[in-house]
Formats: structure tokens, sequence, C-alpha cells
């Protein structure tokens, strides 16, 4: 078999590795989106890290009133993140992820969507120019 051949195959298998990988990206994301709640929450607590500050939250239940699980995630896409204890805020969250947490309605459709892309776009053109190759 010719180098030049095996190099097209392994260019080709790539590059659909990387529009497999990206699309799957994309479809977790959406997925992710779809688990997403947006419910009142208190602030219990918060903790300072190398990161930023990190809370810990109670969602509340709407028809009693009354607080379910502990919660904890970090504050992105607000104005001002400085909550303080006791606090109720209504906010976006993946109970599942619960890593960040978002204004109620400010969650992401698809947090990596560049990367999704870049990986789809690039992986497409790698396979193509596999193809090309082999012919």
């Amino acid at each position: 078999m010719n180098l030049g051949v095996i190099a097209a195959v392994f260019e080709l298998c790539a590059g659909v590795a990387a529009v497999v990988w990206g699309v799957n990206l994309f479809v977790h994301g959406l997925r992710e989106h779809g688990r997403k709640v947006t419910q009142e929450v208190e602030i219990r607590d918060s903790v300072k890290l190398p990161t930023g500050i990190s809370y810990r939250f109670t969602p509340v239940d709407a028809k009693s009133g009354s607080a379910s699980q502990d919660c904890s995630g970090t504050p992105r896409g607000f104005s001002d993140p400085q909550l303080s204890p006791g606090e109720r805020i209504l906010i976006d969250f993946d109970p599942g992820y619960q890593l960040f947490f978002y204004p109620a309605g400010r969650y992401p459709r698809v947090r990596l969507w560049p990367v999704a892309l870049a990986a789809t776009v690039i992986g497409a053109g790698t396979a193509a120019l596999g193809v090309f190759n082999l012919l």
C-alpha cells in the first residue's frame, strides 16, 4: 500500500472523528440546556475560591415555601454577583451539573458551541481533504 494512501485514510478518519466529536459536544450542550430549571433559591453561605466566589444555596419549594436539598455553584452572567446569606433570588441551573448558575432566563443554550462548531468545521475540512487525496 502506498504511503500517500495510508496518510489520506488517516486524514479521513481523523476528520470524521472530529466531526463526530463536535456534533456530540453540541448535542450534549442542548441536552444540558433541556435539564436546566428556573427556580427560586435561598443563599445559605459563600466561600471565596481562587477562581471566584462560590455559593451554597437551597432551592425553595414554591408551594410550601420550604427548603429542599443543598446545592452549590459559582454565579455566571450576573451584573453584580455579590449575594448575601438569606437572600432569595430566581436562577437557572442544571441540577445534575451545579458548577455554575445563571440569572433566570440567561442559561446558555449550548455553553461550548464555539468549540463544537470549530471541531465540526475543521473535521469536515480534514475529511474532505482526505477524500480528495484518495482520488
